[in-house]
């Protein structure tokens, strides 16, 4: 478990050495892929992964492991699509003002860092956590808060997007 948490802390700063150069534009089209990938490979990933796994003849004690490759494998299709689909409607990148780009490009770069860690923590805590692979009893209280307090971002948004469509919340629903 401690392992994961520092899994965790070093996505987020690898997220943050990554976008802090970019600019304002790239970095916000980086969030909205971020935040829609992470959406769609929650809502359509965990049925996938459901599907995979009983295609396959897996018991419910793997069950987890389709479902978590699901989710990260829609993830990481949306995220490449919405990407080239912003790139190709987007030939010119919009232009801001200098001082503007130059704080706003690293500060949104930061919250797709966050966003990043937080649905990595997410998934990690809603499916091979609460699966029994990991326990939080046998952790420190560092992971313990590591994962209490990164989930959140990713657990607010698929929350409220939830509510908002009516979407059913079996996935969601639970405080994190």
């Amino acid at each position: 478990m401690l392992y994961l948490a520092i899994l965790i802390c070093a996505l987020l700063f690898a997220g943050v050495a990554m976008t802090v150069n970019e600019g304002l534009w790239s970095n916000a089209i980086a969030l909205i892929s971020v935040m829609l990938g992470g959406l769609f490979g929650i809502f359509i990933g965990v049925p996938a992964g459901n599907f995979l796994g009983e295609q396959a003849g897996k018991g419910p004690d793997n069950a987890w492991y389709f479902v978590f490759a699901g989710v990260w494998g829609v993830f990481t299709v949306s995220v490449l699509v919405i990407r080239i689909v912003a790139d190709r409607t987007s030939r010119t990148k919009m232009r801001f003002i200098p001082l503007v780009d130059k704080i706003g490009g690293p500060l949104v770069g930061v919250f797709v860092a966050v966003m990043f860690a937080s649905f990595a923590a997410y998934t990690l805590d809603r499916i091979a956590i609460k699966a029994g692979e990991w326990k939080y009893s046998d952790s420190p209280g560092f992971a313990q808060s590591v994962f209490t307090y990164a989930r959140a971002p990713f657990w607010n948004v698929a929350n409220s997007f939830a509510s908002a469509e009516g979407i059913d919340k079996t996935f969601t629903a639970s405080n994190p």
